[in-house]
């Protein structure tokens, strides 16, 4: 029989490295810094080795404390999947569940498939942050988040793939007529390119060359904005060309709003995931939350 203080230890400890320091651990366990703190004191003294460099800033795991991490990560994940098959069917998602995504993404695609679930489940309560910047979900409290492009490789993250963002070219009626079409990207580049920054300069876009490989192709400055949402309307409003993604501009191509330029350059798009903590415990609205958006992004 394992001793209850013996795993709440390895459990403080878990928290601690991941979110790291104690005070933040503490306020995800629900409990007091001092509470966290002696039974990680507790657990280093009993093993009789030091899990953690503590200075007055920082809080970060000894060579030891890294191999014992990575251990306990794997002990606590099988005791849920345990404790998870047996309540599977009787479990009710609960809480409150917190979602990173991308603004424009997350509000079109991502929000209108986890939105229902708040109806469904009268005890689950929903808080959406949408930002560009990719935070840290052990620091920020953060369940679930969707990114495109690389998910991200650390080892505390799981993550499973939803699906490819493709990207496409365009522009609106009104501007190619009065502009022309153009033909190859030597044409291309005597247009007015709609953009997106990107560490201080204009960020490229991503095109496929004549024999099939992809590139990345530097647009002029023509207009740049900060966001998606604006670009996006530059676009429709008639000022350019920009490089637009498929789930965004399908339906004003099929309506003849948009006008799908240079379709043969079109490369291999950005891989959308849903990326969470490797946690000892997955709750029933993070479960939930991740079947939701497979079956929501899988195509029919």
């Amino acid at each position: 029989m394992i001793p209850g203080d013996r795993l709440s230890g390895i459990r403080a400890f878990v928290q601690a490295a991941q979110a790291g320091g104690f005070s933040l651990a503490a306020e995800q366990l629900g409990q007091s810094r001092s509470t966290v703190g002696k039974a990680i004191a507790r657990l280093e003294a009993r093993l009789q080795v030091k899990l953690f460099l503590r200075t007055t800033r920082t809080l970060s795991l000894t060579s030891e404390g890294q191999r014992f991490y990575q251990d306990c990560l794997r002990i606590l994940a099988d005791l849920d999947a345990a404790e998870n098959r047996l309540t599977a069917h009787a479990s009710v998602p609960t809480g409150c569940l917190r979602v990173a995504a991308p603004p424009l993404f997350g509000e079109k695609q991502v929000l209108p498939l986890l939105l229902p679930l708040t109806r469904r489940w009268p005890g689950l309560t929903l808080d959406m942050h949408f930002s560009t910047r990719r935070v840290d979900l052990a620091e920020s409290g953060i369940d679930l988040a969707v990114r495109i492009g690389s998910p991200g490789h650390h080892s505390d993250l799981t993550s499973r793939q939803l699906g490819v963002q493709q990207m496409q070219l365009c522009a609106s009626p009104d501007y190619l007529q009065a502009s022309g079409i153009p033909a190859s990207f030597s044409e291309l580049e005597k247009h007015r390119h709609i953009t997106l920054p990107e560490q201080g300069r204009t960020q490229s876009w991503i095109l496929k060359d004549s024999d099939g490989k992809p590139f990345w192709w530097q647009p002029e400055e023509g207009l740049r904005f900060s966001t998606l949402s604006a670009v996006y309307r530059a676009v429709l409003d008639g000022y350019g060309i920009a490089q637009l993604p498929q789930w965004l501009v399908d339906e004003h191509i099929r309506d003849g709003e948009l006008i799908e330029l240079l379709p043969q350059s079109q490369a291999q798009g950005l891989p959308i995931s849903a990326v969470w903590l490797k946690t000892a415990a997955m709750p029933q609205r993070l479960r939930l939350a991740i079947d939701t958006l497979v079956a929501g992004f899988t195509p029919c």
